[in-house]
């Protein structure tokens, strides 16, 4: 066994830690449209804030900035957005970390040479998020029927009516998140994770260059969307804020 894979894999995380990533994830679960909207459910807070909960936001950094460059076009502001990111973000960061794993952000001293099990964490993040879409679609098309019966209020005027649907749909998104939070990270820990020791070392290595390619992905992705024109203030802005970085840290 690789030293970035411990034995912790076996044991699992305790009840009390999955019952808080559950219901942190269920609150961004909410945020992403249907309350406050504080974009903290985007996958650079997600990861950042779920790795302070769980003792290293430098996990949180290294899982949540690559996935954020690559969902750069993809933002819950008037448009439907693909996939579910924030219960996927935070369940890779939680289970990463809830098994004893640290990872290290790209371009960063990475002690441990953890940069092919980030791309594999990266990749199972992708993966649970268009998982956790087909749940979103599930339980858009059950509110939708619940506020079918909201028509009857234009004929007799009861606003509790709406009021008590409304509800009623934010708490089905609570539970959607806090139960897919829960769900994924323990596909994460029991699952996941160690399927990455079962890979041919080729495989292990392609993974390595996941997160370095993801940004020029999120760029070309953000240019399809909005343009050349748009885009470029900030595609250069970014290419020199990585150029600023790069030479610090050299």
């Amino acid at each position: 066994m690789s030293p970035w894979l411990p034995l912790a894999l076996m044991s699992g995380p305790d009840v009390p830690s999955l019952v808080l990533v559950g219901l942190f994830t269920g609150l961004l679960a909410l945020d992403d449209t249907a309350f406050a909207q504080t974009w903290f459910g985007q996958p650079l807070p997600a990861a950042a804030l779920t790795g302070f909960l769980c003792g290293d936001p430098l996990t949180g950094l290294a899982v949540g900035l690559p996935l954020q460059l690559v969902l750069a076009g993809n933002l819950p502001v008037g448009q439907t957005f693909t996939g579910d990111p924030a219960s996927a973000t935070v369940a890779a960061v939680s289970g990463t970390l809830l098994s004893g794993i640290r990872l290290y952000p790209p371009l960063a001293e990475d002690p441990a040479g953890t940069w092919q099990l980030l791309g594999w964490v990266i990749l199972g993040a992708g993966l649970l998020s268009l998982l956790g879409h087909l749940v979103i679609q599930t339980e858009r098309r059950a509110n939708g029927l619940l506020m079918l019966q909201g028509h009857r209020t234009l004929r007799d005027g009861k606003l509790s009516r709406i009021e008590r649907l409304h509800m009623r749909c934010l708490v089905s998104t609570l539970g959607r998140g806090f139960s897919l939070g829960i769900l994924f990270t323990v596909c994460m820990i029991w699952a996941w994770l160690p399927l990455f020791e079962r890979l041919p070392s080729f495989i292990q290595e392609a993974l390595g260059t996941l997160p370095l390619l993801l940004p020029g992905l999120g760029v070309g992705t953000m240019i399809d969307r909005y343009g050349l024109r748009a885009s470029w203030p900030w595609v250069g802005g970014g290419l020199v804020g990585t150029f600023l970085v790069v030479s610090y840290v050299s």
